[in-house]
């Protein structure tokens, strides 16, 4: 079976390799379908995703937040994310490719020290394999979000195990907040749901 760690490293070596070749970054000072950033902006907190892994520590005994509860800060997290994101484009502007690569060097050397079943950052306690997962989450969604502000070029590479496992952990947390299974169909298409991107006549949705 493939773990969520290898399929965060997978996703991340695909959509790395195509926003490099893909002539992506030619659109980069457009604006992008998320209104907070343009293009660039948003290819950096693709970058940005993996620095959260340092802020983790062990955190033995500790009772995880589910990874519901654990995205459902998001929200309310929006503007300083939006701010930390633009601040550290500026940085990346002579070379955002260098600058991304960097950050996920970081997020994995990090990754690769924390050996602990529960780990606690900024928004709690959850344990390390939901963790892992949040970070698939960012790189399939905002992938995404890259595909349908530039639709010109090629689609990234969102892999199918990627997709299965995102649109899974929102099935589950549309479990959690509803008591019901959603009626899904395409793994992206409910994935653009859940997360808002579309809109839906669902009142549970969107969940984050």
């Amino acid at each position: 079976m493939v773990t969520n760690e290898e399929i965060l490293r997978s996703q991340w070596a695909a959509l790395r390799r195509w926003i490099e070749s893909s002539g992506l970054l030619q659109h980069a000072q457009e604006q992008s379908v998320l209104e907070a950033w343009n293009v660039h902006e948003l290819v950096t907190h693709l970058g940005r995703s993996f620095l959260d892994v340092p802020l983790l520590g062990p955190a033995p005994g500790a009772e995880p937040r589910t990874l519901r509860e654990f995205i459902s800060d998001y929200g309310a997290a929006s503007r300083e994310i939006a701010d930390g994101t633009k601040q550290l484009a500026r940085s990346f502007s002579g070379d955002v490719l260098a600058g991304i690569d960097n950050c996920a060097r970081i997020g994995f050397r990090a990754l690769d020290a924390l050996r602990t079943d529960v780990v606690r950052g900024p928004r709690g306690a959850i344990t390390r394999d939901d963790f892992i997962l949040t970070r698939v989450i960012e790189l399939v969604v905002h992938g995404d979000d890259l595909a349908r502000s530039v639709p010109a070029i090629e689609a990234p590479p969102l892999l199918d195990v990627s997709r299965a496992a995102v649109s899974g952990a929102l099935v589950k947390a549309y479990v959690e907040v509803t008591g019901r299974e959603p009626e899904i169909g395409d793994h992206l298409v409910w994935i653009r749901a859940a997360t808002g991107r579309t809109p839906s006549e669902d009142e549970a949705l969107p969940l984050l």
